[in-house]
């Protein structure tokens, strides 16, 4: 409870400068509402239906109607304005064989020449225009709804005396709540970023980041009350345990860590744009040390063609996490990406993976997650977009992944997945609304086939 007053405390602080303020050039204030009718033809919907969707779309059950309104305003253009306040909320509600209603958002913030606080529940920005299966992050997805959190960070890249013409940075600092029913409750996650961007030309830069994240404190069916905020640096620090510790977190390292490193390279052609980008997991010490350097996402994406061709973003990944550090046949030790001895409901949230998506099945025992069924695969992946004409735009996804299962319980058959999407948006000015229509279909060696519909009415303003 001590914990989630302090956050209660510092959101309504943030909300109350927030409405208070006056600020001159800010955004307008934005209203979006949406409607989707979704049907399949199997008892859950397609991959590509309800991966990356911020957790709004159910996964189980043939036919929805989701109505999704959001209300808000972003902060003024200007990032390194003196001052800029930001809020927003959204509820999301689904009606189907188990209709629920969730919201979604509610967060508030204020930014000072390009640094902001932040407080509620909220996303992050959309990265490779919506073709990447993870955003580009191995670790850190738009898979699951957004859990209440503080976050004290830089709005975008940031330059630092005398370094403006070669170096900027972006950092971030955060504690977030596990307020979702799982096996250890009210666990909180802390989460932090640093990424240096290098410009090697005029046409050139270089993107080096690292993402660390802790799921620690909370209660544990076995060991009681985990160690708290009085031991707050262990965790943060990335240290052993002291005695307060269950005895693997000593042994080893406390809580649940893991994160990635991130590599981009860009490069600027004379008609369009290139990404190449790397990221790399890690759990505990392992990883940091590349003793599972095979396994990683790869991936390029190129965009910013001339004019609004029938291509204007194409993108590809392969993503493969099989070795997960073993180095030998004597060595079986394995990380187990994303499950976890004492967090045994995983890097999960509400029952989805906070990782990429392509980490599933989720195991659900009563309600509760028990962590990801299958984390060692590999998977080919390709996202286009593009316009059909001036108001018609189009996207499409199609993925081949091969699951393994875990090393602790490996799949007798490898399961084979095809997982395929294709979407149109309509989207006129002087049209009163805008039109979606998407079709979905997944095809699995072990399960059968899976085909979908979703048809979206949309209005802005």
């Amino acid at each position: 409870m001590k914990s989630h007053s302090k956050f209660a405390g510092i959101f309504v602080f943030i909300l109350a400068l927030v409405f208070s303020a006056t600020v001159e050039a800010q955004q307008p204030v934005q209203i979006q509402v949406l409607n989707s009718t979704l049907a399949a033809t199997d008892s859950v919907q397609p991959f590509w239906f309800t991966a990356n969707q911020q957790g709004k779309i159910p996964q189980n059950g043939s036919f929805f109607n989701v109505t999704d309104i959001f209300i808000g305003q972003n902060h003024r253009q200007e990032v390194n304005s003196a001052f800029s306040t930001t809020w927003g909320i959204n509820g999301v509600a689904a009606l189907g064989s188990e209709s629920s209603f969730q919201l979604n958002r509610i967060f508030a913030g204020v930014a000072y020449k390009g640094w902001e606080l932040k407080a509620g529940m909220f996303y992050d920005s959309i990265r490779y225009a919506g073709l990447s299966t993870t955003n580009g992050n191995l670790v850190r997805s738009g898979n699951a709804r957004p859990m209440p959190s503080i976050r004290f960070s830089t709005l975008g890249y940031k330059s630092l005396p005398f370094f403006k013409k070669w170096f900027r940075f972006k950092a971030e600092y955060e504690e977030k709540l596990l307020n979702d029913e799982r096996y250890i409750d009210a666990a909180h996650l802390h989460h932090k970023s640093l990424y240096g961007k290098f410009r090697l030309s005029e046409v050139m830069n270089f993107t080096l980041g690292l993402e660390h994240f802790v799921m620690w404190g909370g209660t544990s069916p076995v060991y009681g009350e985990l160690p708290g905020w009085d031991n707050y640096l262990y965790y943060v620090l990335a240290m052993p345990g002291n005695s307060d510790f269950p005895e693997t977190d000593q042994k080893n390292i406390s809580g649940n860590q893991l994160g990635t490193y991130q590599l981009e390279l860009e490069r600027r052609f004379q008609n369009f744009e290139a990404t190449f980008y790397v990221s790399h997991p890690y759990e505990d010490n392992s990883g940091l040390n590349w003793h599972n350097r095979t396994d990683n996402l790869v991936g390029l994406y190129v965009h910013r063609f001339k004019g609004k061709p029938i291509i204007s973003d194409a993108l590809y990944e392969f993503t493969y996490t099989k070795q997960q550090s073993i180095r030998n046949s004597s060595d079986r030790e394995n990380d187990s990406y994303f499950n976890h001895g004492v967090y045994h409901s995983g890097f999960t949230y509400y029952g989805r993976v906070l990782s990429s998506p392509l980490f599933f099945p989720v195991k659900m025992i009563d309600g509760v997650s028990a962590g990801i069924q299958s984390n060692r695969f590999f998977a080919h992946h390709m996202g286009v977009r593009g316009f059909i004409s001036e108001n018609l735009q189009w996207r499409g996804l199609i993925t081949y992944v091969e699951h393994f299962g875990t090393y602790q319980q490996s799949y007798e058959t490898v399961q084979k997945n095809v997982l395929g999407m294709l979407e149109t948006n309509y989207i006129n000015p002087d049209f009163p609304v805008e039109l979606g229509l998407s079709v979905a279909g997944d095809a699995v060696n072990t399960t059968g086939k899976n085909l979908g519909i979703q048809f979206t009415v949309g209005k802005s303003w």
